[in-house]
């Protein structure tokens, strides 16, 4: 059950550009904010965003608790006091995308993108 489980999680992170107009790289994801930038704040649109990066992260949550309870390396440590929102989880990818020294690629998915944010903000010991 447990397999299934995980199968299933990682099976929707991956179907998430299947239906998209274009591929959600962060390519396509830094001009998308961009031009957001330059028009007037829209929230629904933030919310969408927002929703998305949830969606994403619960994901990786799943996994994170499956992989314990099989005692396998987990993908990130997030501390289990710290509980995040969509607007948590937007604020790490852009701070991840917005570093200078950033080693997230334009081509990567914002799924990739988002689990190697997630690592940074809460890397293992």
């Amino acid at each position: 059950m447990k397999r299934i489980i995980t199968v299933f999680a990682v099976t929707l992170l991956l179907i998430t550009t299947c239906y998209a107009d274009e591929p959600r790289t962060v390519g396509i994801y830094k001009r998308h904010m961009q031009i957001d930038k330059q028009k007037k704040k829209d929230f629904d649109h933030i919310l969408h965003h927002m929703l998305y990066l949830n969606g994403i992260s619960d994901g990786y949550t799943i996994i994170n608790k499956q992989r314990r309870a099989d005692k396998q390396k987990v993908l990130y440590c997030q501390p289990d006091t710290e509980i995040l929102n969509g607007a948590d989880y937007l604020r790490i990818l852009e701070k991840a995308l917005n570093r200078p020294d950033t080693q997230i690629a334009d081509q990567l998915s914002i799924a990739e993108a988002m689990l190697l944010a997630l690592q940074e903000e809460f890397p293992c010991q």
